[in-house]
């Protein structure tokens, strides 16, 4: 019994130096597989939404057994700690990545690279920021009549120092959204908060679209408010206040959208007797925005001021002062004085009117300030007229050239201000404007209109684009810079501000 006792207790022994033998596990005198992810990216990164974050991984391992992982989400702290509080979303198991990043915003990424003893991480800081924060914006119509959107952004410091430079992207509103396109027939856009407003003429369309991303908000289809009801101008001023605004028919009629309601209501304050088909807006200090509406025949023109909508102190019409004439163009000045340019029998002539219109001081009637005639063949139904509210003058266009008609002239200059180059048909004038939700002091600080833009239309240049866009000191008239064929014929040009 004790031998058997005995060998039993060896064959014990045997197993067990037999199983030490055969064993490969990992023990203190086994090297630990170490992976080092080395630096191909910097830790923090910049780049505009909808292009591709790409890394290409360079990782330092004795092995190449090894598992990838990107995760990313909205950079979050801990307010007291600190610390990241970021909820990762998995973006890729490839070695390098390749993302496309759609939205806008302060992102954490997370790098992981793991082997069977463990992983190692790298953290990243990635700023999702927009192409089309700030810089000139054109709203143009295609060959087949569709509209487009051609966004130069301005580069800030740090991109100037990066070597970037200024260029027009074309398509803007397709690149932002999928491949989507603008409706027929574009007329006008204006900016509004934070959102531009797009409007279409026999597509019947109004598109509101994110100012910062391009992105499609919503649509208001005129269709369902009026079946004739074909817009052809929206007026509308960019501040916190602003929540309605109004939009002409071609046809005739105005409408008011409200863009709290999402809804299309008929405007109330105009006069009823008149039928309206054209309009002239303008920002105002004391007003926010007027408006002057002009009559079907028009033969007629209707101000508008700040005053809420009594029909008798917010808009006034001409009282039949423009009977039997024709209203080519008018604006207005940094006082809200509409000038009317009009057609009497073999004459043009122009007619100063005060702001309010009606002369409570001369017993009633149209309150004129002057009349008087102005060289013929100047100003026409094409003139693109813009109000400089820094040098009290108004830029007046015909075909590519540009004239400087100070307040205080009686007449216009025969010699043109500016002289665009042979071809070019002047479409949009327009100069930086701010906000109206800036203080009173920043808002009135009109140095800024110390240049002015032209955006013009050459049929005849080479190539897809036949828009360009020019800036001229608008002292002086010196160029100060040029874009040449980088959109489709413009229909509405601005400065877009944040």
């Amino acid at each position: 019994m004790n031998r058997i006792k005995y060998i039993w207790g060896i064959l014990i022994v045997l197993c067990c130096l037999q199983a030490c033998y055969d064993d490969n596990s990992r023990l203190a005198d086994q090297p630990i597989i170490e992976v080092n992810i080395l630096p191909t990216a910097k830790d923090s990164i910049n780049i505009y939404f909808n292009n591709t974050l790409e890394i290409k991984a360079d990782i330092e391992s004795e092995t190449d057994e090894l598992t990838y992982q990107w995760d990313m989400g909205l950079y979050a702290e801990d307010p007291k700690t600190g610390e990241s509080t970021t909820v990762f979303k998995n973006i890729s198991q490839e070695k390098d990545l390749s993302y496309v990043v759609r939205e806008l915003g302060h992102y954490h990424l997370r790098q992981i690279v793991t082997s069977e003893d463990g992983s190692t991480i790298k953290y990243y800081h990635v700023f999702v920021n927009s192409q089309f924060e700030e810089g000139f914006m054109i709203l143009g119509r295609r060959p087949d009549g569709k509209g487009s959107i051609s966004f130069m952004k301005t580069l800030t410091p740090e991109e100037v120092e990066a070597g970037m430079q200024p260029s027009f992207m074309q398509n803007a509103f397709a690149y932002a959204n999928e491949g989507k396109e603008l409706y027929m027939d574009p007329v006008d856009v204006d900016k509004v908060g934070n959102y531009l407003y797009i409007l279409h003429g026999e597509s019947q369309k109004l598109v509101q679209i994110d100012a910062k991303t391009f992105k499609e908000i919503y649509e208001y289809d005129f269709k369902f408010y009026e079946l004739n009801f074909v817009p052809g101008r929206l007026m509308a001023y960019d501040g916190k206040f602003s929540t309605e605004f109004e939009v002409v028919s071609r046809n005739g009629g105005v409408a008011m959208v409200q863009t709290q309601q999402q809804a299309i209501f008929p405007f109330p304050g105009l006069p009823q007797e008149t039928v309206y088909t054209d309009a002239y807006d303008r920002p105002s200090y004391t007003s926010s925005m007027t408006r002057v509406f002009i009559s079907k025949d028009r033969d007629a023109v209707c101000w508008s001021g700040a005053n809420g909508y009594d029909p008798f102190f917010s808009y006034q019409n001409c009282f039949d002062y423009f009977k039997n004439r024709k209203v080519i163009k008018l604006f207005q000045n940094l006082d809200d004085d509409v000038y009317v340019i009009s057609r009497d029998g073999g004459q043009t002539k122009i007619t100063g009117i005060k702001g309010m219109m009606y002369n409570f001081a001369g017993g009633g009637g149209l309150w004129v300030l002057f009349e008087r005639s102005v060289r013929e063949g100047i100003v026409t139904e094409s003139s693109q007229l813009l109000p400089n509210d820094y040098y009290s003058c108004v830029f007046v266009s015909n075909g590519n050239k540009v004239y400087k008609w100070f307040y205080s002239q009686l007449d216009i200059d025969a010699t043109p201000f500016i002289t665009l180059p042979e071809g070019e048909e002047v479409r949009c004038l327009n100069h930086y404007q701010c906000s109206r939700s800036v203080s009173d002091a920043e808002y009135q600080d009109y140095s800024r209109q110390k240049q002015f833009y032209i955006s013009t239309y050459n049929p005849n240049r080479e190539g897809e684009y036949k828009g360009s866009l020019y800036i001229y000191d608008a002292d002086s008239g010196e160029l100060v810079n040029k874009y040449e064929g980088i959109s489709y014929e413009p229909v509405s040009m601005f400065y877009k501000i944040k």
